[in-house]
């Protein structure tokens, strides 16, 4: 037979011209080289026995991940599931890690004090910092909250460290880090019987016998306003004086809820003239302010209640001991529900029963001797 290119008479077997070397076209094609995959990606191979479907995907860790009519859609499938793969930097995230890249995201989104509570929880898991997130579990975190109510800490204090631990696991989760938020199964300690009381009539005496005080008295008059109209003392440092409408005896304000917010606040007649002399010579936006015209800090004023009550001789009360203080008052006092409801700003009514008005043992006795049996 004759080349293909040069047309020389060349053996008719002949698969490449002994002249000008050109692969004749009675010749089979050279064999393909088959490039290998890079290892721990996997790999494709054909099974014969399977027809339709002949082209088998198996993962690098020897799952099956399918069978598939083309190799080029078994290769794709392989690829999708190496990139969902946890790059080697990601694996070695510890929680300090993790903590430093979520709480850059989500501290903006909240208050400075939110942000304070989230740094003391993270604070007090030190011994799961430097551990890597892939490792920890249940128990590891579970051991956080045991230790913490060994020592005495709140039901409420180990919710938030509870919280703090979804937050990181689900920003793990969302990083393709772990799989499972691990603080789901977490156990609180039982919540503690409420240790919240009431002043007594002879106790709120005593804080008004100090209204004229030349250190504690301003103190004094911010405890009996807060006894006398049940609000939070926060709502009270940040009342502003527009909405101080003395002449008609209320001011609006609250915060929290709904149903607290911009709310209408009757005042007594005997706060009126505290409420008159904070109100008088103020020049700026709020009814207590401080020396530079913003509103006063909590902290300090809860430092001088404090104060006030040792002096007094007055123990286990807080600030908010004046709203319940309120809050049993007006039901003692023959208060719809309702209206009380109102007063303090609460959004279901069981919270105002159930929650903030203590009965008074002598009152019941009276009340139920007053039952006609006969």
């Amino acid at each position: 037979m004759k080349c293909t290119r040069c047309r020389r008479e060349i053996p008719d077997d002949a698969q490449l011209c002994c002249y000008c070397g050109k692969r004749q076209a009675a010749s089979p094609a050279p064999q393909r080289r088959h490039h290998r995959r890079p290892r721990g990606t996997g790999s494709v191979w054909k099974d014969a026995r399977n027809s339709k479907r002949p082209y088998v995907a198996i993962a690098a860790d020897g799952t099956r991940i399918g069978s598939y009519a083309e190799a080029s859609a078994a290769v794709k499938v392989l690829d999708e599931v190496n990139a969902c793969k946890i790059s080697p930097e990601r694996q070695t995230y510890t929680l300090a890690d993790v903590y430093e890249r979520w709480s850059a995201l989500h501290y903006p989104k909240i208050s400075a004090k939110a942000q304070q509570s989230y740094t003391n929880a993270y604070r007090k898991a030190a011994a799961l910092q430097n551990r890597r997130i892939m490792e920890l579990k249940t128990e590891d975190y579970q051991q956080i909250l045991t230790q913490m109510a060994a020592k005495g800490a709140s039901r409420s204090l180990c919710e938030k460290q509870r919280q703090l631990f979804s937050q990181l696991c689900q920003y793990a989760i969302n990083q393709d880090i772990i799989h499972t938020n691990y603080s789901t199964a977490l156990v609180l300690p039982d919540p503690s019987d409420p240790k919240t009381r009431v002043l007594t009539p002879e106790e709120v005496e005593k804080i008004r016998a100090m209204t004229g005080d030349a250190r504690l008295g301003e103190t004094a008059r911010i405890a009996l306003v807060l006894i006398y109209t049940g609000m939070r003392l926060n709502e009270l440092l940040t009342a502003r004086r527009e909405n101080v409408h003395l002449d008609d005896g209320y001011l609006i304000g609250g915060e929290k809820t709904a149903a607290g917010r911009d709310r209408v606040i009757p005042l007594h007649p005997d706060i009126l003239p505290y409420i008159r002399q904070w109100l008088d010579g103020n020049k700026t936006d709020y009814l207590l302010p401080s020396k530079t015209g913003v509103p006063r800090d909590h902290n300090n004023v809860r430092k001088s209640f404090n104060s006030l009550m040792h002096k007094l001789g007055i123990e286990g009360v807080t600030p908010h001991t004046c709203r319940h203080t309120a809050a049993t008052k007006m039901a003692a006092s023959g208060l719809p529900p309702e209206v009380t409801k109102q007063i303090l700003g609460h959004a279901d009514i069981a919270t105002t029963l159930n929650i903030y008005t203590h009965p008074d043992t002598a009152n019941l006795v009276e009340n139920l001797r007053r039952v006609k049996w006969a």
